[in-house]
């Protein structure tokens, strides 16, 4: 035998051998130009990522000179695996998880295949990932999605106000909810029931503003947009806006409250984030003061303020600096903010994140987020404060999902929308001294995700929905590299995620028996928890105004049903209007014989914008069964820190199925501290914002 057919039945045996690892720089053999070919039924492409030696996927690996896409899927799927990924030409690698991911462009992941040169098979330790579809079941396990109306105005701010109506707040754009005098509205209450909108009517503008609950239950919502003249209408700097709405009943007539001349913020925010505090009053968080893609030091607005103003380390009603917004440049404004049972807030913006002490004005921080993970605008990641539970002494856990791994020192016009993919990483948190000397948990969805919403729901799961896979937030300013229309992300995420805090690790994620939408919800879409317990979905509109080209303005309502919603539901009466901290009520319940767990949850729904839930929170509160099995006594949360005082829902959980939720005030629905003299400061200090309308 000559050496060189000794070196041939070698190679070829290397090709054909099952795997070893290869943890060396490898050179790339394949690289002839390629072209799309479908793949096999069922699966789609997920996303381009860097491959360590710790492998992205480990389930299944072999190398073959026939590789191509579909060979690799087909291999996979034969073993059961809902991931496939092909790298170097040759490689397929399979799995049902993702154990570690650094996602980059679809550039990366453009060798040729061996088996075919005219498709792509990964890159140079770039693995391109593909993701089977979850098969919707028809069972009692099944997810539903049910189409929901037109909301008249886009859904870019919504927050739910009584047991049948939820707040909406756009921008000032060609709406087709008209006011009545013929304009275009940009606020409205949603009827839960009907399904449809009535309009408000805003003064100042109120685009990309925050909101929150005061401790007596009226919504306030903060900050906003410079003055726009718009289909006719001129609307006022809503910058400082400070806007009053008392819910009512769907059948009222309730509406949006404003007198800047009295109530106005110290500073101009825009894209600000404001949180229900211990006292019954609200902290409005960062942003900046005039409009533009991102933040910059000539725009930011690095402090914090109080509504009402409070006359609190030695600024008597005006804004508070905060270091850490000036640290956190550029990618800062609408960060994610969890008030915790410390009375600390917890902040998160770019890839940092510290504890604010508010009352002494001192920052703690915390450990950066692994891999350079940015969590906030525009690179939006959804974030939730897990379930506060007797079990868990109401310890805090944050977990905060997607957003992206890109530079913060790229400008938009570098950013790709439709091939810079998103983060898939997850990163959770105890924020006690253990569990932050321990730092952030690392783990990782199946697919990458920005622009998404993290939802609570009421068994302590959470629903990870929305958003797209690549790209980032933004319309206009950044100009982004293949944008679709103005959209600075593509690629939705049509089928939702589902996570479990309690299971093990590597077994949270899943999609089993979810709906796929065909909807894409990126940039201003919004979902919430409802009290029925389903989930609605509605806006996204990466357009400047009202457009039709993709992404399109979206005014399409979906309702998302869980599994819980069409089975046999607990039921309750005689919940008490208000209940004080520590204090104990009974109700009445219904609930199946043969049930073993019973919890009782108290809930603050949330303000939902941008991918945060300001103040969304969930609560076990104690609660013992009788004997009978036909009451439930139940105490108060045990102080204010652990839940503001204010509005909150109590849904009964039996075996992980909820009732429908009622609504509650907590605490002595008095209004919170009012402080003349700082109010008179901040009045004698600040300009009339809108004396008239102006830049």
């Amino acid at each position: 035998m000559t050496a060189s057919l000794v070196h041939f039945i070698l190679l070829t045996l290397w090709f054909h051998r099952s795997w070893t690892p290869v943890n060396a720089a490898r050179t790339t053999l394949y690289s002839k130009a390629t072209t799309a070919i479908a793949l096999p039924s069922g699966w789609n492409k997920n996303f381009c990522t860097t491959d360590q030696s710790t492998r992205v996927l480990n389930g299944y690996t072999y190398k073959d000179n026939s590789m191509t896409p579909g060979n690799c899927i087909t291999a996979c799927a034969q073993r059961n695996f809902t991931l496939a990924g092909v790298e170097n030409g040759n490689e397929c690698y399979c799995g049902s998880t993702i154990i570690q991911a650094y996602p980059t462009k679809d550039s990366d992941c453009r060798t040729a295949c061996a088996g075919d040169g005219s498709q792509y098979c990964g890159g140079t330790s770039r693995l391109m990932v593909y993701i089977k579809a979850p098969i919707a079941s028809t069972g009692s396990n099944a997810w539903t999605l049910a189409a929901g109306g037109n909301s008249g105005v886009v859904m870019t701010h919504v927050a739910v106000a009584t047991n049948d109506t939820m707040l909406v707040i756009d921008r000032k754009e060609n709406n087709p909810l008209l006011k009545a005098d013929g304009k275009p509205a940009w606020g409205a209450v949603w009827n839960l029931q009907s399904n449809t909108a009535r309009p408000l009517n805003l003064t100042t503008h109120s685009f990309c503003s925050s909101g929150n609950f005061l401790s007596n239950g009226t919504l306030v919502n903060f900050g906003g947009h410079p003055f726009v003249s718009r289909n006719g209408e001129l609307v006022s700097d809503g910058q400082q806006g400070v806007r009053l709405f008392n819910p009512c009943a769907a059948s009222g007539s309730c509406d949006i409250y404003e007198n800047p001349t009295r109530m106005r913020l110290s500073s101009k925010r825009w894209y600000p984030t404001s949180a229900r505090l211990h006292d019954g009053s609200i902290v409005v968080i960062g942003g900046m003061v005039l409009a533009d893609w991102t933040n910059s030091a000539a725009v930011n607005n690095p402090t914090y303020e109080f509504f009402p103003p409070k006359n609190i380390n030695g600024y008597n009603g005006l804004q508070i600096p905060s270091q850490f917004f000036k640290d956190t440049l550029p990618h800062n404004t609408y960060p994610h903010v969890y008030a915790l049972p410390n009375k600390k807030l917890f902040v998160a913006a770019n890839n940092q994140a510290m504890l604010l002490d508010w009352e002494k004005n001192v920052e703690t921080r915390l450990p950066n987020f692994p891999n350079g993970q940015r969590v906030v605008y525009p690179m939006n990641a959804a974030g939730v404060l897990l379930p506060l539970t007797p079990g868990n002494n109401y310890t805090p856990e944050v977990l905060i999902c997607g957003g992206s791994h890109i530079s913060d020192t790229l400008r938009g016009e570098q950013i790709n929308a439709q091939q810079d993919y998103a983060s898939a990483q997850c990163s959770r948190m105890v924020l006690d001294s253990a569990g932050i000397a321990g730092g952030w948990k690392v783990e990782y969805m199946p697919e990458p995700r920005v622009l998404s919403d993290g939802v609570l729901l009421p068994n302590g799961k959470i629903l990870i929905i929305n958003g797209g896979r690549t790209g980032v937030a933004g319309i206009g300013y950044a100009n982004a590299q293949n944008r679709i229309g103005d959209s600075n992300a593509d690629n939705p995420t049509f089928t939702p995620l589902l996570y479990d805090p309690d299971l093990p690790a590597g077994q949270r994620f899943t999609q089993a028996n979810m709906p796929t939408s065909n909807i894409g919800r990126l940039y201003h879409s919004v979902a919430t928890l409802l009290p029925s317990g389903a989930v609605l979905i509605g806006g996204s509109n990466p357009n400047d105004d009202m457009q039709t080209r993709p992404w399109a303005s979206e005014y399409r309502v979906e309702y998302l049903n869980p599994p819980y919603m069409s089975a046999t539901r607990p039921t309750y009466t005689g919940l008490p209007a208000m209940v004080n901290y520590g204090a104990t009520f009974t109700i009445s319940v219904s609930i199946p014989s043969s049930s073993t767990s019973v919890k009782v949850m108290l809930m603050d729904l949330g303000f939902i914008t941008h991918s945060v839930h300001m103040d969304q929170k969930a609560v076990e509160l104690v609660s013992t069964l009788s004997a009978d099995r036909r009451t439930l006594t139940i105490v108060g949360p045990p102080n204010a820190p652990v839940y503001s005082p204010g509005p909150g829902w109590i849904f009964v959980v039996v075996d992980g199925i909820p009732s429908v939720a009622q609504r509650l005030m907590i605490g002595t629905g008095a209004s919170p501290p009012k402080d003349d003299a700082a109010i008179a400061n901040m009045l004698a200090k600040t300009a009339n914002p809108i004396s008239g309308p102006h830049f």
